[in-house]
């Protein structure tokens, strides 16, 4: 049961904000949803695309797909609505969150570790630049996909922010594990699962910001 302030709290949230008509709603969320998905893939062609050497293209499309399961997960965690019209429980979002870093660097690990010299460091390569290439390729669609869940969460919007941000990442991480051939592991840690942590964070403060139902006035 809403407590009698969490109802007032919706209730004069709904009623300050104006009412687009449906097809403005859908439009709008279209919109979003293609910049979300458009602006990583641009950035990533600028970057250079795909790079399949040294790795065997088995690999490449095995580790790609593995994340790109592990970042559906994470993202139906962060989206779905599951049974209650209140969202996901707080408990649900927060595993969403731990479990897929981990789940990607097992899985990377795991799929490499068998192929000859795919764990080798490489001292030119410590992560700092997939680092800097996950946040770029997020940061957009976490902004857009956080403003179209506005206001969509009055229990534990930063829960919700937190699993929505590794979520992005993680799919990010998708098109980042497509562009670098490294699997050695602190290059995995600083290059690949640090920026699900820090998105996660960016998640946590959009969601206070944004995904939370506030009262005005």
């Amino acid at each position: 049961m809403l407590s009698p302030d969490l109802k007032q709290r919706i209730l004069a949230a709904a009623a300050a904000e104006a009412s687009p008509t449906r097809r403005q709603r859908v439009v709008r969320s279209a919109i979003r949803a293609a910049s979300a998905l458009a602006v990583p893939l641009l950035l990533f062609g600028l970057i250079g695309g795909a790079r399949l050497a040294p790795r065997p293209p088995w690999l490449v499309a095995t580790t790609a797909l593995g994340t790109a399961v592990i970042a559906a997960c994470a993202l139906s965690g962060a989206f779905g609505r599951g049974p209650s019209m209140l969202g996901r429980t707080r408990r649900r979002l927060l595993t969403a969150a731990v479990v897929a870093p981990v789940a990607f660097l097992i899985w990377k690990v795991a799929a490499s570790s068998g192929v000859p010299h795919m764990m080798d460091p490489w001292p030119d390569r410590p992560g700092l630049r997939c680092f800097a290439v996950t946040t770029l390729l997020a940061a957009w669609p976490l902004v857009a996909l956080a403003w179209e869940q506005r206001g969509s969460d009055p229990v534990h919007p930063r829960s919700l922010g937190l699993a929505l941000g590794v979520g992005i990442a993680a799919a990010a991480a998708v098109l980042v594990d497509l562009w670098c051939p490294v699997a050695h592991v602190p290059h995995l840690l600083i290059g690949h699962v640090a920026p699900m942590l820090l998105l996660g964070g960016l998640g946590v403060m959009l969601g206070a910001r944004v995904l939370g139902v506030r009262a005005e006035g």
